[in-house]
């Protein structure tokens, strides 16, 4: 039988399941439980069908297909601002990341100071 040879990764390097396991697991349990709801994944699901499109791509003159809702203004738990459809965009995956780091200072950057109270 033939046995697969061993992944190398460098120390610290983890894929991006443990990554995003780690990142769940971080989040504040309320936050959590307002992603993890039965509401939330048909109300994602609605809106996604109903804005097929990256909102950022289309601005950039770009087409592509959206997966994620995004809340404009981040919500930080505010369950007002987590159900206002108003403040929500369709983006691809790509463009959720960029803003996201931008906002909450990943990959370096400094944070936006864009909060919940705006």
């Amino acid at each position: 039988m033939a046995v697969r040879p061993p992944i190398h990764r460098p120390v610290g390097h983890c894929c991006k399941r443990e990554r995003d396991r780690d990142a769940d697991r971080n989040r504040d349990p309320a936050i959590r439980a307002l992603y993890k709801s039965a509401r939330w994944q048909r109300a994602r699901r609605m809106f996604l069908a109903r804005h097929p499109l990256c909102a950022e791509c289309e601005r950039q003159g770009r087409v592509s297909a959206a997966n994620t809702v995004d809340h404009v203004i981040p919500h930080r738990g505010d369950t007002t601002r987590f159900w206002d459809q108003d403040g929500w965009q369709p983006l691809c995956a790509p463009c959720h990341s960029r803003k996201t780091a931008a906002e909450d200072g990943g990959f370096g950057n400094r944070r936006t100071g864009r909060e919940s109270s705006g």
